[in-house]
């Protein structure tokens, strides 16, 4: 019978063709959708680590206030800034020191 009616056939290819693409299409959803957990929980690692890093950073500059021997470290590091001569404005001259 459905080689006597085209219609048939016509039908039945588009049910087959429309199922295969439903079952690649939700094997991509999940594929993507693993993926995706991954990435979520290598972010959620990496924020750890640098709340843990802003933490121990912001513990050191604290300590540095109290104990200026950990400085070079500071400086090292870039935590703390070196303090920068106050520049003059253009035009001016230092004042000479009087003896």
């Amino acid at each position: 019978m459905i080689k006597s009616n085209p219609l048939a056939v016509v039908l039945a290819s588009v049910l087959f063709l429309s199922a295969l693409a439903a079952c690649w299409s939700s094997l991509w959803w999940f594929l993507g959708t693993r993926e995706l957990q991954a990435i979520e929980f290598q972010n959620q690692s990496l924020v750890r680590v640098s709340q843990a890093m802003q933490s121990l950073a912001n513990d050191s500059v604290e300590y540095g206030r109290k104990n200026p021997a950990i400085d070079p470290v500071l400086y090292q590091f870039e935590l703390k800034q070196r303090a920068t001569p106050v520049a003059q404005p253009a035009g001016t001259t230092a004042p000479k020191p009087t003896r």
